[in-house]
């Protein structure tokens, strides 16, 4: 038997495949950040982290400082370190880029018992010149100037931040935050501790917390570029990102799945095609036929026998399904999208399973074994 399609299944369908053709998500590149692997810390134990354009200071061809320095050896070839002392600093006043005055103004306030002037002298010299002539002979003053808690802080410090990045590269973002948050502690100049914790933080899911410690590296990044990028990470985290479980829930209602991503045009598009189908279903069809009757008495007594049915039934619950479930897919394919396209993180957190590219849904008309029309859906992710 022939069963008569309807258009308006028809139209209901080309509707909803119209929602989500002119309205589908365009995916946006995330922006992938590695961690940081060097911790920007004092030359040595005891001295602050460089100020930006400290170790570029140029030395000047100062006549009065280059006479004041001599004044100053020759103050203590006397053994007047009070007046040798007085004589370095007003050199290293007129020219701050002298590592070799650095070096004398740190020695006569350490032969004065001043050690917390020495130790500012001592890490000056090792800023200006690491590899000095003297850098050896300094990091041992310091190492016996700088108090043994001092030492020990920044010795915490750099076995702190390694045990950060391996437990990062472990995938273990949890501990991994707790061990840069010590660094934080104990270093809050170092700014790769707030990037990496930042980068932990976002790669266990709390994008807030993320967020905080990404803008304050922002504020202390050494480049223009790593302000750049790190900005970009930062747009990233603050796109919104929706949980695939929530999106499959709210889908049992056709177009709420679309209303949690979101995408309320389309919801609505969708809720009225899958209403608009599932309505047809209850379609009647009334048809009449004179049947031919003569009673007892012979005498001719037609009557006309009345049926209805819904011929539309079949097609259009196969047509609401179909987009109903067309619609749960697309709004688990865009939750899920929402949460890769918003990882900053380079390095894949462990058991995170990727989503094959070339993801793709179609839905197309049909005939069916029987001969009547249907609904194909296929989907691919």
């Amino acid at each position: 038997m022939h069963r008569p399609s309807s258009p308006f299944v028809e139209h209901a369908l080309v509707f909803a495949c119209s929602a989500f053709c002119l309205f589908g998500p365009a995916a946006l590149p995330a922006q992938q950040l590695a961690p940081k692997r060097t911790l920007t810390t004092g030359p040595a134990p005891g001295c602050g982290a460089a100020r930006p354009g400290q170790t570029t200071v140029a030395r000047r061809n100062n006549v009065e400082a280059q006479r004041l320095a001599t004044t100053g050896q020759e103050a203590l070839l006397v053994g007047d370190q009070a007046a040798a002392r007085d004589a370095f600093a007003r050199a290293a006043a007129l020219n701050p880029g002298d590592e070799r005055v650095a070096y004398d103004l740190a020695r006569a306030h350490e032969e004065l018992a001043d050690a917390s002037s020495a130790i500012r002298e001592y890490c000056r010299y090792l800023t200006l010149t690491p590899g000095g002539s003297e850098a050896a002979d300094v990091r041992g003053r310091l190492s016996r100037l700088v108090p043994r808690a001092e030492q020990q802080r920044a010795e915490d410090v750099a076995v702190a931040f390694r045990l950060g990045l391996a437990l990062f590269d472990d995938g273990r973002f949890d501990a991994a935050s707790r061990a840069f948050g010590d660094v934080v502690k104990n270093e809050p100049t170092a700014p790769e501790a707030f990037f990496n914790r930042g980068l932990a933080q976002a790669a266990a899911g709390r994008r807030s917390l993320a967020l905080t410690d990404l803008e304050q590296y922002r504020a202390a990044a050494p480049t223009i570029d790593d302000r750049v990028q790190v900005g970009r990470a930062i747009e990233v985290l603050r796109r919104p990102v929706f949980n695939p479980s929530v999106a499959l829930a709210r889908s049992l209602l056709p177009g709420f799945g679309q209303l949690y991503t979101g995408r309320p045009v389309r919801g609505l598009l969708l809720f009225v095609a899958t209403g608009a189908a599932a309505g047809m279903s209850f379609t009647k069809q009334t048809s009449e036929r004179e049947i031919a009757y003569v009673d007892p008495n012979g005498v001719p007594a037609p009557y006309t026998e009345r049926s209805t049915k819904r011929p539309y039934f079949v097609p259009a619950i196969s047509a609401a399904a179909g987009v109903a479930v067309l619609g749960m897919i697309d709004a688990i394919r865009y939750a899920r999208r929402s949460q890769r396209g918003a990882s900053i993180v380079e390095v894949r957190a462990a058991g995170m399973q990727s989503m094959p590219g070339g993801s793709a849904v179609s839905l197309a008309p049909a005939i069916g074994i029987n001969g009547g029309p249907g609904v194909l859906l296929r989907a691919r992710f």
